[in-house]
């Protein structure tokens, strides 16, 4: 019986690894030496097709940052990321944690084009700060968000800085951009909470849901003041709808019932039960005073 070389068996293996390896350095050279070496060794490799399609974005790569995007730098960098989101991610799962690694670097140097070459704020997955996160530089994803003109009325840039300030393990600060980021865009919170990673996060928002189903998120901050679940308020430059008034009312009445029921903690009931009934039976739910405590006058 004839025994089986391993050495010889597993050279696949290591042109496949030897391949990987120069992707990840971002290495022209060695990656098409040993794309030929793979493709001598195994013809019928199954992740061939995918290595050609990274060898070959990373020559397209190196001819880009040799030769800069020219004067139309932005729409280049929107055909960039569309296809590196379409095609090279997909093709990276032939690299395993590697292909991560990668991304990480290309997302980087992205980013910092992005920013040097002062693309705007309205070219969302272009700009700085969305590359940052995507390069996981969340300390410069905070840096270049934090400082765009009208930043807490902006959905998009309330959610830079939340996912941003969560990679930087600034737990406070990420969780006043999500509430903001729930009164500028209920409709995409849901998924938002599932990007955050956040496990308190999430567990409030389910909390919230089981609570108030019917309400949509821009009444989870007003929840979240309830449950005393933020430890700074947030009173400047709300937006205009009955979650932010619920908000502030519900803020008010925490410092307000501290010193019993009075003629103003009803006055502020009443208005809160105006915005919404279905929220002011919850919130009443939560009160905890004894039922003969009298009415304190100012």
């Amino acid at each position: 019986m004839q025994q089986l070389d391993i050495f010889a068996d597993s050279e696949p293996i290591q042109r496949a690894n030897d391949l990987i390896a120069a992707l990840v350095h971002l290495d022209q050279a060695a990656a098409q030496q040993a794309m030929r070496g793979l493709t001598a060794a195994d013809p019928h490799h199954e992740g061939l097709h995918k290595f050609h399609v990274l060898c070959n974005f990373l020559d397209h790569w190196t001819e880009r940052f040799n030769e800069p995007y020219g004067a139309d730098i932005t729409a280049n960098l929107v055909a960039e990321e569309q296809w590196i989101s379409e095609q090279i991610i997909p093709a990276t799962s032939v690299m395993g944690p590697a292909g991560d690694v990668l991304l990480r670097k290309v997302w980087g140097a992205m980013a910092k084009l992005s920013e040097n070459s002062g693309i705007d704020a309205k070219h969302s997955d272009c700009f700085a700060a969305a590359l940052y996160l995507r390069a996981y530089q969340f300390n410069h994803a905070v840096r270049t968000a934090k400082v765009l003109p009208g930043a807490d009325m902006r959905a998009a840039v309330q959610r830079w800085l939340a996912l941003g300030y969560a990679g930087s393990g600034e737990m406070e600060h990420a969780r006043r951009a999500a509430l903001r980021f729930a009164w500028l865009s209920p409709q995409e919170f849901d998924g938002f909470v599932g990007e955050m990673h956040d496990k308190e996060l999430l567990r409030d928002w389910n909390k919230f849901q089981a609570d108030l189903e019917d309400l949509d998120a821009t009444w989870f901050p007003a929840w979240c003041a309830n449950e005393k679940k933020a430890d700074t308020p947030i009173l400047d430059n709300l937006p205009v709808h009955d979650g932010c008034s619920a908000y502030r009312l519900v803020v008010s009445l925490g410092l307000r019932e501290r010193t019993g029921i009075s003629s103003a903690v009803l006055a502020e009931r009443a208005r809160l039960k105006q915005l919404n009934e279905t929220f002011f039976a919850y919130y009443m739910r939560r009160r905890a005073y004894p039922a003969a405590m009298p009415v304190r006058r100012p």
